[in-house]
């Protein structure tokens, strides 16, 4: 029975899949790791404040494509785009800690003239 669990450890596949969730494991447990640097103090008081809607402004390492575009839509009401920071309105406090785990984000801050 001992050698039967051996055996099925050596197997390429068994080895494949153990790396394969490795890496998955790595890649979200980083996303977790580093999202409250990407939130600024002020954004994070707000959220703190009053746990309602807020407007954001999300700066990437590079200016937001199709892809990136198509999430913040899903997430929030998209009112434009200036080089790498795009504005999202109406964001539930949910949708910004989902946004930060993101590898592309830089920052994320409070709109100007967001209201607690």
């Amino acid at each position: 029975m001992n050698g039967d669990l051996r055996a099925w450890a050596k197997h390429p596949t068994i080895r494949f899949l153990a790396v394969t969730l490795a890496v998955i494991f790595l890649y979200v447990g980083y996303g977790y790791a580093t999202a409250p640097s990407r939130i600024t103090s002020r954004l994070s008081e707000r959220l703190a404040r009053s746990p309602g809607p807020v407007n954001i402004l999300v700066t990437t390492k590079f200016p937001p494509e199709e892809f990136h575009i198509r999430i913040y839509q899903q997430l929030g009401n998209m009112r434009g785009v200036e080089k790498n920071t795009a504005r999202l309105y109406a964001m539930s406090p949910a949708s910004v800690q989902f946004l930060a785990r993101h590898y592309w984000i830089q920052r994320l801050d409070l709109a100007p003239g967001d209201q607690p």
